[in-house]
């Protein structure tokens, strides 16, 4: 009987032994200095890098992305929030920008709504509203007026007014 005791005790000091020896293994692996994470948006590769490096924690580009209010080549995000505690020796995940996905705006007034659409697609431009007005000096469907102008930066977002004739062209 009394060896019948004897095992299920063993058997329980021995997985608490191997549970308390678990715990000090893990603690003393685990045992690194924490650092805050910089907040690396806006800045260029080589500034982050040079942070980082401060630190103790190390870069690692993880791609590109378009984004219109940050210049190409600079951070537009990272994968470890800014402030949040990390180990020493981590890599931080960013990713740059490409800037705006449109360079150049082009001129589309004047030209049919259809082919005005096809080419802007090709350029990675969707336009986005269309206000339609009738006008005596305009065919239907010829666009008339476009935002951003041709004189202005870039834009993704891409708005037109497209003639609908004259008034006495509606029944036809």
């Amino acid at each position: 009987m009394k060896k019948f005791i004897k095992i299920p005790i063993y058997v329980i000091v021995i997985l608490l032994l191997g549970m308390l020896s678990g715990h000090f293994t893990f603690k003393l692996l685990s045992f690194g200095r924490t650092v805050d994470a910089p907040d690396l948006r806006g800045k260029g590769m080589i500034e982050a890098n040079a942070i980082l490096k401060s630190k103790g924690l190390y870069i690692r580009l993880e791609g590109e992305d378009y984004d219109s209010h940050v210049p190409q080549g600079y951070i537009i995000r990272q994968d470890v929030p800014p402030g949040n505690a990390v180990k020493e020796g981590r890599e931080i995940g960013v990713v740059l920008s490409r800037g705006q996905r449109v360079r150049y705006i082009p001129d589309i007034i004047g030209q049919p709504l259809s082919e005005a659409e096809a080419m802007l697609n090709e350029m990675g431009i969707k336009i986005e509203k269309i206000i339609y007005v009738h006008s005596d000096a305009v065919d239907k469907n010829i666009i008339l007026a476009q935002r951003p102008d041709i004189n202005e930066k870039g834009s993704e977002a891409f708005s037109v007014i497209v003639s609908l004739g004259s008034h006495n062209q509606e029944g036809k």
